[in-house]
């Protein structure tokens, strides 16, 4: 085959283009340039002059002699200056302890007030109320709750609380604290007065952004002071606090923060009353002198005067230590323990009246037991996990074989209409007994709805008496629950019926009509009339009721 014919010469070459020129043109391309070994790039020659190339040699390089000052961080606080919050008013990374779970025991309980008056609205009616609406009573107002903490005796575990107001705390130093914060005025009258302004040199002051208010010059006594007050009224930390502080240097700031300090405040102990003066012992005042202090209390002249620093030092020593106290179980209301100082109490409490709004068993258990205690009577609606209902009698049936007129109609009326409401029942019978007077019916009723025999709930529903009563809610009471929940209604055409009870009256028999023809024979009732749950009186603020 001759070199014609090969396959180069054919256009069989399936080498890539670069492959197929001579390697002497890309040898010359790169001849007398130098590479960087680690890199694999170029080395260029420094321009004098160029900023991101014209950089110091590596430290290893320089004389440890010839070392150039630390360029200090743009973010770092100066003498008595505080850090400026970082953008978008975000708080720096603070690394914090987790908090460990309190091992204690936890309860929560009513109030003994608050349950007084329930007791008494039970007592004074029979008509049967559900449990849970006197749960929901107490869960809702934080008052009328109380909470026990009761630590394991295996641990070492101990509340601190306040003589004063009752706070708790599991440690000393919270409850003192919040003594000096809460209570120091309560052992110290309080007052301004005038003084001399600030003397000496201040280079800067600072003033508050949160407020406007002057905080102080960095290098005066009251600064450290003025910072913690003003945080506590904010309430944030002192280091949060001194992040919203910004420094002025100017004189007429420094000038406008001594004007403003021209009045201090003075810490005078409580007066006392003074010795009962001995018989013949009394002098005569003179003329012209000043009026006397009531008598039997120190003058305002005699009590030393103290600023805040000297005024807690004498709290401290003298009035603190009797006015803290520490057991291993507390009882104290729901609206005082979330204001404790101590986290780990707080989230305890917290995630307990989380269940509680859930499955309210402790509270729950707590009214059964009153009730119980009070010879009230308990029984579920419906079956044997239904609602839950207490009543002043107890369901007992009745043969109504021999009973007289009225109440055999009443009795057979609720057996043919179960779930039937009290007007209905009363337009009925007025509807059979035409002949007699309503207010007897009505008093004839009354006595079996005292003895159990017919048991009327708080809604109006009648039902006979069994191991489990029947129970249903009325439409309005539905609707009103609905609206609580925030759920939408549904459309009528779309919203299933209810079931109808077993033996419903017919609808072509008129209930509530001949009620409404005759309103007078109602009121003249003295049967007790069942109230709704919105005109239920309320826990907080009821009268004390002995228990």
């Amino acid at each position: 085959m001759s070199d014609a014919d090969t396959p180069e010469s054919l256009g069989f070459d399936f080498a890539p283009a670069w492959a197929r020129k001579s390697a002497d043109e890309y040898v010359s391309r790169y001849q007398g340039k130098n590479y960087d070994e680690r890199t694999g790039r170029e080395e260029r020659p420094r321009r004098e002059g160029d900023g991101f190339r014209d950089r110091r040699p590596p430290r290893r390089d320089r004389d440890a002699g010839e070392r150039p000052p630390r360029r200090p961080r743009r973010d770092a606080p100066e003498a008595g200056r505080p850090r400026a919050p970082r953008r978008g008013g975000a708080r720096p990374f603070e690394r914090r302890e987790p908090v460990k779970p309190l091992d204690a025991e936890i309860r929560i309980l009513p109030n003994q007030k608050n349950l007084g008056v329930i007791i008494k609205t039970l007592q004074g009616t029979h008509v049967a109320f559900p449990v849970k609406k006197f749960v929901n009573l107490f869960l809702e107002n934080p008052q009328a709750c109380l909470v026990r903490f009761e630590a394991k005796p295996e641990t070492d575990v101990r509340f601190w609380s306040c003589k004063t107001c009752g706070l708790v705390a599991l440690t000393e130093a919270e409850v003192a604290q919040h003594i000096l914060a809460h209570h120091l005025e309560d052992f110290f009258d309080v007052a301004e007065e005038p003084c001399d302004p600030p003397s000496g040199t201040f280079p800067r002051v600072a003033k508050c952004t949160l407020t406007g208010e002057w905080v102080g010059a960095p290098n005066h006594h009251s600064y450290r002071h003025r910072v913690a007050e003003l945080a506590a009224r904010a309430g944030m930390s002192e280091r949060d606090y001194l992040r919203t502080v910004e420094m002025h240097t100017d004189p007429e700031s420094i000038e406008a923060w001594k004007q403003s300090v021209t009045k201090q405040t003075v810490y005078r102990p409580k007066a006392k009353p003074a010795a009962a003066p001995t018989q013949g012992a009394e002098e005569p005042a003179a003329e012209g002198a000043a009026e006397a202090a009531p008598a039997g209390e120190t003058p305002a002249e005699a009590r030393p005067a103290y600023n805040r620093d000297q005024a807690e030092a004498v709290f401290r020593r003298d009035i603190l230590p009797t006015l803290v106290t520490s057991a291993k179980h507390v009882c104290l209301p729901v609206s005082l323990a979330q204001t404790s100082p101590s986290l780990p109490l707080r989230l305890l409490l917290r995630y307990t009246l989380r269940d509680e709004q859930r499955y309210p068993r402790s509270l729950f258990f707590a009214l059964r037991g009153a009730f119980r205690h009070r010879k009230f009577s308990l029984f579920r609606g419906n079956d044997a996990r239904g609602p839950e209902f207490v009543a002043n009698m107890t369901p007992t049936p009745f043969t109504a074989e021999h009973a007289v007129r009225e109440i055999k109609a009443a009795l057979d009326y609720v057996t043919a209409h179960p779930l039937c409401t009290r007007p209905e029942l009363l337009a009925a019978l007025k509807a059979e007994l035409a002949d007699m007077d309503i207010a007897v019916v009505a008093r004839q009723i009354a006595f079996l709805f005292q003895k159990g025999h017919i048991v009327e709930y708080y809604n109006g529903v009648l039902a006979l008496p069994e191991a489990n009563p029947k129970f249903r809610k009325l439409p309005e009471e539905m609707r009103r629950e609905r609206e609580a929940a925030g759920v939408e209604p549904k459309p009528e055409a779309e919203a299933p019926a209810q079931p109808a009870p077993e033996a419903e009256p017919p609808a072509a028999e008129p209930a509530p009509e001949p009620a409404k023809t005759d309103p007078a024979p109602a009121p003249e009732a003295p049967a007790p009339t069942p109230e709704p749950p919105a005109a239920e009186p309320e826990p907080e603020g009821a009268p004390h009721e002995a228990q």
